[in-house]
């Protein structure tokens, strides 16, 4: 028995290469010369390598299409499969090569060629780009809807994702159901969103794309494109009616994904829209315990951009109205959130409008305490000495500098804790100036 296994295990071997490879081996050194000499060779042009490539499938996966071209006059097979599904029109077809897909086509390949999960030549075609791949292939037959096995997504799914308006169109113009999703809940639209791709945008939404189209998880087109800073595909979406003032669970609205990023022209957009500019995020926001604790609840858009440091969004949104003294629930200020950015240029602009420097939130932090335990703080170098100019300008405008929160902590405590070095020297500098010895000492 084990020796018939072999034996068969043999065959098997001998079976992986077929014909005259010579062919096969030039194509894959470009020699352009060996390949003419061999074109004759009938054997040379349907042998397979032991993959199940052929002289053709390698020109065509090359982008060789002088060669492609010749080796099909010269009778190549127009459609071999290989071990991995592809075959010379997928190949062509991922290339974005139009013309060898149309003779691939008129050769006999059919429009219908599908790699292993699914991938049609079609969907390869929009993906790649090519208006004249893609109508090749509608022209000849192929399905304009069908969906690969993998990820359920069709060929305006796959132009949308890639940022191919043109061939969004095109597949619009020939019968593409708009209306489809992904096997995650993703059409067409929500792709060409992501990729801020605002002409496949307009194109879908011009078609009956809903610009206010929602996933599974109830996660808006609107704030898909605003996390992802598609400013551009925001803007179409705001032409084609989306509401400026939907929200996630978390009560963030396209404005306070904007602001937090510094988008301005999303900012100013959404506010001729109707944005809200002084919407909050849930109460519940936030989270973390600690030093860590993220962003409180009940943020406006201003709250948001201060922390981030979004000094361009800050001055948009107070130019438009937002009201620098309100406070969150906890008591924030506009104020202390610009100080836990650690910017002091941010700072200084938030003082222009609120400039209670005396402020105390409900845990009984103050500015000293946000100075060092605001987010996204790495404790490199530079940032510390970012905190470190904050600390000063606070300090020079009467902030006081070491008060303990309603957890008995001093700034210092935060700082040593967490750690920043040259704030704590910095803190006990300032208190040792001030004729004051510190509360809690640095434990250092």
């Amino acid at each position: 028995m084990r020796g018939l296994l072999l034996a068969l295990s043999l065959l098997t071997l001998q079976g992986a290469t077929t014909g005259d490879l010579r062919l096969l081996e030039a194509v894959k050194r470009r020699d352009t010369p060996a390949v003419l000499a061999l074109l004759s060779n009938q054997s040379a042009l349907a042998a397979t390598d032991s993959d199940g490539g052929t002289a053709l499938a390698w020109a065509a996966y090359l982008g060789e299409r002088d060669i492609a071209l010749k080796l099909l006059a010269s009778g190549a097979p127009a459609h071999t499969v290989s071990e991995y599904g592809e075959s010379p029109l997928t190949l062509a077809a991922a290339n974005g090569d139009g013309e060898l897909v149309s003779a691939l086509l008129k050769q006999g390949a059919p429009a219908q060629a599908t790699r292993a999960y699914g991938e049609t030549a079609l969907m390869l075609a929009a993906g790649a780009g090519s208006l004249d791949a893609t109508r090749a292939l509608l022209d000849a037959g192929a399905a304009v809807n069908l969906a690969d096995t993998r990820k359920g997504q069709t060929a305006l799914m796959w132009a949308a994702a890639e940022g191919h308006a043109d061939v969004v169109k095109l597949l619009l113009a020939k019968g593409a159901d708009l209306k489809l999703a992904s096997k995650s809940g993703f059409t067409a639209l929500f792709f060409a969103a992501i990729k801020n791709d605002a002409a496949a945008v307009s194109a879908l939404t011009a078609a009956g794309a809903d610009a206010n189209a929602k996933l599974p998880d109830g996660t808006k087109v609107m704030l898909s494109a605003s996390s992802h800073r598609s400013t551009a595909a925001a803007l179409a979406l705001l032409d084609a009616g989306a509401d400026p003032n939907i929200a996630d669970r978390t009560g963030n609205t396209p404005l306070h994904l904007a602001a937090q990023a510094g988008d301005v022209p999303l900012i100013q957009a959404l506010l001729q829209k109707g944005a809200q500019k002084d919407a909050r995020t849930a109460e519940s926001a936030g989270g973390g315990r600690g030093f860590f604790r993220g962003p409180p609840g009940g943020q406006t858009p201003l709250f948001l951009a201060a922390r981030a440091g979004q000094i361009p969004a800050m001055r948009a949104l107070l130019a438009a109205g937002s009201d620098p003294k309100a406070k969150a629930p906890d008591g924030t200020s506009f104020l202390m959130a610009a100080v836990g950015s650690a910017q002091v240029a941010a700072v200084r602009l938030a003082y222009e409008h609120d400039s209670d420097t005396q402020v105390v939130n409900r845990d009984g932090a103050t500015l000293m305490h946000a100075s060092v335990t605001g987010t996204a703080k790495d404790g490199g170098l530079e940032q510390q000495q970012r905190i470190c100019e904050v600390i000063r300008f606070l300090a020079e405008k009467g902030a006081p500098l070491d008060e303990k929160n309603k957890a008995g902590l001093t700034p210092i405590d935060a700082a040593d804790f967490l750690p920043i070095d040259k704030a704590v020297d910095l803190f006990t500098e300032l208190i040792l100036k001030s004729g004051a010895k510190p509360k809690s000492p640095s434990k250092r």
